[in-house]
Order: C-alpha cells, then sequence, then structure tokens
C-alpha cells in the first residue's frame, strides 16, 4: 500500500511540476512571419490538429516550404497551458522516438511560426509535440499528415 501511494505521489508532482509557471507570458508579441508567399496551397506539404495530453493543448499545425526550398511550422489558432521548459519537438511518435527539437521556445498562445530544421524528415518525424523537458512531460501533440 506504500509503494502505490509514493507512486500516486510522484505521479501528482510531476503533474503539479508542470503546471502553470509565474514567468510572465508576452502577449501580443509574436516573432517575425515566414514570408507571405510561402503560404500558399501549393506549398503545403503537411497538417495536423493539435490533441491534449496533460495539459490543454489545441490548435492546427502546418507545414510548409518556400521558394528557396526552406520549411516552416505555421501554428493557427493555438493555445496551450504555459510550463518551465517548453520545447518544440518533432518525432516518429509521442514517445519521442527519434525525437529532433525544432525550438526551445513555445508561444502559449497564437498564430506564429518556426523555422523548421534541414534534418526533419516529414516521412519520419510526423509528430509534432509540445514538451515540458525538465520534468519530461507531453502537453500535446499534432500528428502531420501529407497534404
Amino acid at each position: 500500500m506504500k509503494q502505490k501511494t509514493v507512486g500516486l505521489l510522484a505521479i501528482l508532482l510531476l503533474l503539479i511540476a508542470c503546471q502553470k509557471d509565474n514567468v510572465p507570458q508576452l502577449m501580443g508579441i509574436e516573432p517575425p512571419p515566414v514570408s507571405p508567399t510561402i503560404q500558399k496551397p501549393e506549398n503545403l506539404l503537411a497538417k495536423g490538429t493539435f490533441q491534449s495530453a496533460v495539459h490543454t493543448t489545441s490548435g492546427e499545425i502546418k507545414v510548409y516550404r518556400d521558394e528557396n526550398g526552406k520549411r516552416a511550422l505555421i501554428f493557427e489558432n493555438f493555445r496551450t497551458d504555459s510550463g518551465p521548459d517548453l520545447r518544440i519537438y518533432m518525432a516518429e511518435d509521442k514517445a519521442l522516438t527519434n525525437f529532433i527539437e525544432v525550438s526551445n521556445k513555445v508561444n502559449t498562445m497564437g498564430n506564429y511560426s518556426v523555422a523548421l530544421p534541414d534534418e526533419a524528415d516529414l516521412s519520419k518525424h510526423t509528430y509534432v509535440l509540445i514538451w515540458c523537458k525538465r520534468f519530461a512531460v507531453l502537453f500535446g501533440s499534432a500528428e502531420l499528415k501529407p497534404n
């Protein structure tokens, strides 16, 4: 019985640890937009919808390629809870198999874009994850489907 209680307390602490932190969010400030020409329908490579995991996460994610071959993740109507050490990862699944880090900065709400690293392979890295690195907690994820 004592082990069960300790296990439940450990899970509860992990969940609480990735709750909203006290760092003020920069509301209304977005990174510079990706070139407007990138968001043409013919440049859309893949898209998905965020699903909540441990924290409520919602919105759309799209992958576009510009005329120079550079790719970007476009977050639309995105929203997730804030937390310490949030990251954007791409992986083969929700369990971080063969993951790469896309960004160590996550806007918790709004429309914004993030450059996609060259090593991101859309045939393998089909999940976009919002991950709390400090506590190894998945906030939410989106599975990318080819356009």
